[in-house]
């Protein structure tokens, strides 16, 4: 229930935030998003190469947002490991080591976008 209302309270954040304010910031999070995929994709395992073909990014659950997918079965197993195999981290490390540079980008797209929209 508490991830519903986080969820609603975000949603309700992005709409107060004009729409060309919006439009400048969106190239800056997808920009961000396809570099976690492509960090995803390179540090997945080449047995077969249908993990990497599988990662790619779709539209997030509210405007501003967009989510990194991993549609292979193997993705969980890969990631997390089995009783049986041990775990091939590819997603992760791949948030964790761009995740400070995806965010300064969009802090910055959006100091950029609120300057322009408030010099007007």
């Amino acid at each position: 229930m508490a991830r519903n209302r986080d969820l609603v309270a975000l949603e309700k954040a992005f709409k107060a935030i004009p729409g060309e304010v919006r439009d400048k910031v969106r190239p800056a999070v997808q920009v961000g998003a396809d570099e976690i995929v492509a960090r995803a994709k390179y540090l997945a395992p080449e047995e077969t190469g249908e993990l990497a073909a599988s990662i790619h990014t779709e539209p997030g659950p509210v405007d501003l947002a967009v989510t990194v997918v991993a549609d292979d079965e193997a993705a969980l197993f890969q990631e997390y490991g089995t009783a049986t195999n041990s775990q091939h981290r590819f997603f992760w490390p791949a948030v964790n080591t761009l995740k400070n540079r995806v965010r300064r980008r969009i802090d910055r797209a959006i100091g950029k976008a609120i300057r322009e929209a408030w010099s007007k």
